[in-house]
This record gives structure tokens, sequence and C-alpha cells, in this order.
């Protein structure tokens, strides 16, 4: 392993551990007219010792008044509130020495801007029908059974003309501090508290279930209060206020789920019902933990940065993300909202009931939604084949940018909030996930599950770093897992290992059965796509596997230096294949005696679509990079010409992509000519026409199979 880019510094940017919140009680009113809002809060706090001033998170506030109640009643007025833009921080001085039993709570009012950013508390326009009719305060879920909820949702009457405008609240990574002054770390959790005064015309949303709802005469609004949240982080706290449409329902353990849009979208919201009601459930089963709030809120939001966001019980999601129109949404679009649906409830236990300590550990968050996200999928899903899918899209990718010469360690170093959003990237996610499935194939299923439920439970409303993980995996599993997986979280870049035959062994009693054995040498170093050296000469303790044609046993070794061997069960001349599934995170170089039984084995069909896939992925970009001769690519690509998995063609079309733009000329028609011969096969028995009979990943298969051989002249 190459020196670690993880250092240990102190971050100028985090807040000293002194004072600390406890709870929040939080009193918001926004004006939709001037883009504002008014604010109040007392927040209750411990000290570990004496203090004069209190520090928090402040951006773009104005703050009107500030003092400080004391544990015996005392109110200390402040003395100054001085703000620190860079650091984006107040500090509130309370004139005089106070000891840690005096500890009370801090009392601001604030003022500020309902921002056009998509960040902090912003606002969002909608359409809304010209008319617009009140519905009751009571809906009923898809069972027949009342809901009580807040009124001030719409049915849908007449024409969209009139624009309106609500707000909404994106947090992630260091945002709440817009909207409130707080301590807005990870690891400064805290129970939160909610009042929002609206109009009474419209729905406000948080992340606990409303407690009462008091109506103001005077003002025609309403003060909605919640319950108090959990202990958790500021980041995840959430608040929508709209004209919202809802339909609602109960998961098989009757955790309430409510699926929200503006005014005439309901249709949409249908689909994102059945898949939240299998998911929530079955995230619950797989770690042995229920699901922590009592409801479940997703909002469908038309101005939304990200994909989604995982606030807890408050999901928001930008509506191409959740919604789904059953007469015009084609299946791509539907496994897009049930792929994001089901990360983000991931989260609701990877990120929400556990969080990072603090950003440098993101991965903990999104690497395990990403990596668990696909599973609930799989599970209601099967037929989409979503694992072949991972491979040929997050897998392919992760490899794809991790072999840069700039790729950046999973863990990785980050201090100003600005740094943060960069971290927000395919090594995050996809490296993350990948790793994640990696590291289920080197424990088993039943181990993991077995570690990850002993984590969540120990660190449970508190927080969590990488190492604490690796721990409880190893208690569970007696594996070196700290150490194989700080070899790929803790360093960018990844192996390839390059395979050759060393010996064969025939007529070994133990061996009678199966033919011969036959040991291969195996040899890593880090791949880096333009072909060039690795000057830090990083190595990995990878798991090794290894199938071989006509054994039904799985070949396993630790190659924890830079050379290493395996013996397996083969005859000579049979197919040996590292990495079978594709589930270690490297890519594998074989010599040509090697190459010529696997492209016999793609022929004939002996592997499925993620053992095909990834020879084809890893023999083009090896000879991209110069690795392996093209020849060897084109062998592969030969037996492919029968295929008729989507994901398989996926990889294909994408690797035939790159080959084209080389392609110039002379060699170019013949390029065309030879490509239209390998699709066209698979074309004429899809046909142009879809079926009623058609699976999911058909229809995705005939539109690539129609615009490839468009795209390369097929008449």
């Amino acid at each position: 392993m190459c020196k670690s880019s993880i250092k240990k510094s102190i971050n100028p940017y985090r807040l000293d551990r002194n004072i600390l919140p406890e709870t929040y009680s939080i009193w918001l009113e926004p004006d939709l007219v001037n883009f504002t809002f008014e604010g109040r809060e007392s927040i209750q706090v411990r000290a570990a010792k004496p203090f004069r001033s209190i520090t928090l998170h402040a951006l773009d506030l104005k703050i009107r008044e500030a003092s400080f109640v004391t544990r015996g009643g005392e109110r200390i007025s402040s003395t100054s509130v001085r703000f620190n833009e860079k650091m984006q921080t107040v500090t509130i001085d309370l004139g005089r020495r106070l000891t840690p039993r005096d500890a009370g709570s801090l009392e601001l009012v604030f003022s500020g801007i309902l921002n056009d950013k998509m960040h902090g508390f912003y606002r969002t326009s909608y359409q809304m029908p010209q008319s617009a009719q009140k519905s009751p305060d009571a809906r009923r879920d898809d069972e027949g059974s009342a809901i009580a909820r807040q009124g001030g949702t719409t049915k849908q009457m007449g024409s969209f003309q009139q624009t309106a405008w609500g707000c909404a609240t994106q947090f992630e990574a260091t945002d709440a501090r817009r909207a409130f002054p707080c301590w807005d770390e990870p690891d400064m959790k805290a129970v939160f508290t909610v009042t929002l005064k609206v109009p009474k015309a419209l729905t406000a949303l948080s992340n606990m279930p409303v407690e009462k709802i008091v109506a103001d005469g005077k003002t025609g609004k309403k003060e909605i209060s919640y319950l108090p949240s959990p202990i958790m982080s500021t980041y995840l706290l959430c608040f929508v206020v709209a004209h919202l449409e809802g339909i609602f329902g109960k998961d098989k353990n009757g955790v309430e789920i409510g699926i929200w849009t503006t005014p005439g979208k309901i249709p949409q919201a249908r689909f994102a019902m059945d898949v939240a009601k299998f998911c929530l459930p079955y995230f619950a089963d797989w770690f042995g933990i229920p699901y922590s709030l009592p409801k479940l809120d997703m909002v469908a939001l038309p101005d939304f940065a990200s994909g989604a966001m995982e606030n807890w019980g408050l999901v928001t999601y930008r509506e191409t993300a959740l919604l789904v129109d059953p007469k015009q949404s084609s299946v791509a679009a539907r496994q897009r909202v049930a792929e994001v649906i089901d990360h983000e409830l991931a989260h609701q236990w990877f990120g929400n009931l556990v969080t990072m300590e603090w950003w440098t550990d993101l991965w903990l968050n999104e690497g395990f939604a990403s990596f668990m996200g696909p599973k609930a999928v799989d599970a209601q899903f099967p037929q989409w084949k979503i694992w072949a899918q991972f491979l040929a899209t997050e897998y392919s990718s992760a490899l794809r940018d991790d072999s840069l010469k700039n790729t950046h360690p999973i863990e990785i170093d980050v201090k100003d909030p600005n740094e943060i959003r960069e971290i927000f990237d395919h090594i995050t996610y996809a490296k993350g996930s990948s790793v994640n499935r990696m590291l289920e194939h080197y424990l088993t299923e039943p181990i993991l599950r077995k570690g990850l439920k002993s984590y969540l439970k120990k660190f449970a409303f508190k927080n969590a770093r990488t190492v604490d993980l690796w721990q409880s995996l190893e208690e569970a599993s007696g594996k070196p897992v700290r150490a194989v997986m700080a070899s790929f979280t803790r360093q960018g870049g990844y192996p390839v290992i390059s395979v050759d035959e060393a010996t064969t062994i025939r007529g070994a009693k133990s061996r009678a059965k199966s033919g011969s054995a036959r040991t291969l040498k195996l040899s890593q170093e880090r791949f880096i796509f333009d072909g060039s050296a690795d000057a830090a000469k990083c190595s990995w303790q990878l798991p090794i596997t290894v199938s071989a044609q006509g054994s039904a046993k799985r070949f396993e070794t630790l190659l924890n230096k830079k050379t290493g061997s395996v013996t397996v069960d083969a005859a000579a001349g049979k197919w040996i294949k590292l990495n079978p599934g594709q589930s270690g995170f490297y890519r594998a170089a074989y010599s040509p005696a090697l190459v010529a039984p696997l492209a016999e084995a793609i022929k004939r069909g002996d592997f499925g679509p993620e053992d095909t896939l990834g020879l084809l992925d890893d023999a083009f970009v090896l000879a991209r990079a110069g690795r392996t001769k093209t020849s060897q690519v084109m062998e592969l690509l030969a037996g492919c010409e029968r295929e008729m998995d989507y994901n398989v063609w996926s990889t294909i079309a994408g690797a035939l992509g790159q080959i084209e733009e080389l392609a110039h000329g002379e060699a170019r028609h013949r390029f065309n000519v030879f490509t239209r011969e390998l699709f066209a096969w698979t074309h004429e028995r899809l046909g142009w026409d879809s079926k009623p009979k058609d699976f999911h990943l058909d229809v995705m298969l005939r539109s690539m199979m129609i615009g490839r051989l468009g795209h390369y002249g097929y008449a």
C-alpha cells in the first residue's frame, strides 16, 4: 500500500467542542411575497469548561436579538454579535464568565433570505390550476384507513395558468446555517422541535409528524408544531411549504408513508408508493433494525439541485426522480425512480441512524446507500437484472475514473466547506459501492449482515468512522477486513492483476476427478489508464477468486504482496477466469494462452452477463492502455454476435464508440461493416416493434440496437 493521503491535522473550519447543543426549538415564518423569513430559536447547550462567548455557524442571516438564559433562569443579553464570513460563523459575546453549571439556553431572533440557490432555505415555483378546491384534513390510504393530516392540500380544477411560490430546504452538506444559527457539523447531533407559521392554504411538512395546528385569525395563517425529532445531525433537518397533494399508505410494519406532489401530479406518485412500501420493510428486515421514525414522507419538488436528499422522515426529490407517468414514462425512467428511492431509503439507516463523524467518511453514507439500493431493487424487480446493470454502469465508471492519475482516495481529508461538495463524485458513490460489493463476496452475505447489524446497533443515533465499521466486521468474520479494505479506501487507484500459467501437474490422486491441477502466477501493479508506470509503487491486499471450466468450486487466495499464486482444478486447454461475477475491484490481464479458451467460452455461452461484460471491459480498456493487443479484444468480441443481454451490449457499444474515434477513411468503412454484422443478429431477433411479452431489458436493448445500427449505416 502506498502512503495514505489521510492527513491528521487540525481543521480550522471546525467548531470548538467546549459548548455543544442538546436541543433546538426553532420557529420560522417564511414570507413568499418578499422571499424572506423570520425566525427565533432556543438552543439548550452543555459546556465542558467555563465560557464567556459562544461560537456557532451562521451564513446570510441577520441576528437582531441574542441572549443567554442560565440554568438558574437568569437572562444575560449579549454584549456583541460578531460574524466571520470566511469561517461562516457568528460569535455571541456574553460579557462575563460562566461555568458549565450555568449552561442553559441560547436565545436568538433572526431573519434571512429565501434564496434562489436551491440550497439552504430556498424558494420554489410551480404552476397552479386556475381554480383550486381545498381537500379534507383527513385523507384515506390505499387500505381505506383514515390518516389524520394537516389541511391545505388542493384538488386540481381548471387549467394551469397561475404561478405559485413555496419554499423548501436542502441542508447537506453545510447549509443548515443559512436557515438558522446552529452547530452545523455532522457529529454535533441534537434533538429538533420545529414550528412553522404559514398561510392556511399551504401544506407544511417537516421530519416528524404534526403535533398540533393553531390558527391565527388575525393573519390568516396557521402555526404547525411537529413532534421532537430523534437526535440527529443538522444536515438532515428539513421543511417544505407549498400547495401539495398527497397519497398515503402503510408498509407491512405499520409505518405511515406519504407521497407528495404539487397540484395535478398525484397519478404519477403511485409507482413511488409501491416502491417505498416494499423497500422500507425490506431494509428493516435486512439490517434487523426497524425504521426509527413513525412516518416517512417523500416530496417531489419542481426546483431541486440534486437527484434526491435523504432528510430523515422527509425525503425530497427532483420530480423526475420520484414521479412516473403511467402512460408516458419509459421503462428506463421507472427503473431510475426505483433506484433513487431505494438509495435514499437505505440512507435512513446508513447516514441517518448512524452518521459519519466528519465528511472525510462521507462514503460511509453514499457508498453503502449505493450498494444497498440495488439490493432492494433486485429483490422487488428481479427481471431487471440490476446487478448486471450495476456492473455495466457504476462499477465500470468507477474503474474508469479511478484509473486516472488525478483520482483521489475514497477517504479524503476535507476542511473547507467548499471542498466537501467536490467529493460527491463517482469515487465516493460508485467506487464506494463497488468495494462494498467486493467486501460482501469476501465475507459472504450472512457474515456481512451480522457485522453491519452489530455496527448499526452499537452506533445508533451516534457518529462513526470507517475504522469503526471495519472493527465490527472483523469481529463478525475473523478476517483482516481493516487491512484489505484500507488498501482500497485510503489510497487512490486499483490494481491490474497479470495472470499467466506457471506449471501443470498431471495425475495427482487428489485431482483425479477433475483431471489436473494448474498453478497461476499472479502479479499486481496499479493500473493507470494512459499506460504510464506507477511511481508510488502502490499495492493492495486483494481477495482473489478464480473459477474454472468443469468445476463448481471457487478457488481463493489473498494476494497481499506484489506477486503470488493460486492453484485450480482444470484440465489443460480449459478456461480459467479470475473475478467470477466481477465482484473484485480490479482488472485481469490474461496471457495470450489463457485468452483463447475464454473467447471460445463466450461463444458457447458458458458465462453469465456479469462475467462476459467483465471480460470484454477489461480487454477493451487494457488494449487502449497498451497493455494487451487489440486482436485479443476482437477475439473475445467475435463470440458475442448472438448475445441477447442488454448489459453486455451496453459494454460493447461503449467500447466500440471509443474504438470508432480511431478509425478513419477505409478503416472506418470496414469498422462500420464489422459493427453492423455484429449487431444485426440480435436486432433481427428482437425486431423493430415492441412485443407484449417483452421484458424490461428487451425494451432497452431494442432501443440500443436500433440506435447503434442506424449510427453505423444499417439500411
